[in-house]
């Protein structure tokens, strides 16, 4: 996949997203004082599930892009290839997975099964940076909580300076908890213009400059261990 190619994906993602979002802001424009504050708590719901199902789909194409040039491991940064690895890590510290010869004879001896655990991926080891760069679904969790440390989160995971989106990430965390509050039937408060343009602006501007990030990122190859 091309920076182009890469670049066209995300931004006819965003355009269907933002169009929506733009065209419920403009019913709310025109609704009367009654039904104006029912309409906020709604689309405030929406403006989030959109953040979050943007930020899924970008982080994904992203790893998708890397995926596709096969690479190999000791080609990109550290934390990429460790994530090429995440379930073999997780095998080495699975409890249940003991050595065959003292399984019997020495079940709960939890050592003697952790160094055997730690021996069958080091027996591989040789061709663990030779191997290729590819990143399992799953990888890009967004918890079904996006707020400020998970995006934060998710660029380190990729190999990106975590606070890329510092500058418009914001409100993103009070816009993630009153979604929470809202959609649980906790808050019942009325939502005011300049509480709801905030979270509005929000979702605008971090699907913009998720962009901005990701495919300058993916054209200059900052995945690549020698980028910098």
């Amino acid at each position: 996949m091309t920076p182009e190619e890469f670049l066209t994906q995300v931004e006819l993602e965003r355009t269907w997203r933002e169009e929506e979002i733009r065209s419920l802001n403009n019913i709310i424009e025109k609704s009367d004082d009654v039904s104006i504050y029912m309409m906020r708590r709604a689309v405030i719901c929406l403006l989030y599930a959109h953040i979050e199902g943007f930020v899924k789909f970008s982080f994904n194409l992203y790893i998708d892009g890397i995926n596709k040039m096969e690479l190999k491991c000791n080609e990109v940064k550290p934390v990429l290839a460790a994530a090429v690895y995440y379930k073999d890590f997780l095998k080495m510290n699975n409890p249940d997975i003991k050595n065959r010869l003292f399984k019997k004879t020495l079940p709960d001896d939890s050592h003697l099964h952790r160094i055997f655990r730690y021996e069958e991926f080091f027996e591989r080891l040789s061709g663990v940076m030779d191997g290729k760069i590819f990143i399992a679904d799953g990888y890009v969790n967004t918890e079904s909580n996006v707020g400020k440390e998970i995006l934060q989160k998710l660029l380190y995971q990729v190999g990106l300076s975590h606070t890329s989106l510092d500058q418009v990430i914001g409100p993103l965390t009070r816009l993630k908890n009153k979604r929470n509050d809202i959609s649980h039937g906790v808050d019942k408060a009325k939502v005011e213009y300049e509480e709801y343009k905030a979270y509005y602006d929000c979702s605008i501007n971090i699907m913009s400059e998720l962009i901005k990030v990701l495919f300058s990122a993916y054209q200059r190859k900052d995945f690549l261990i020698n980028s910098n």
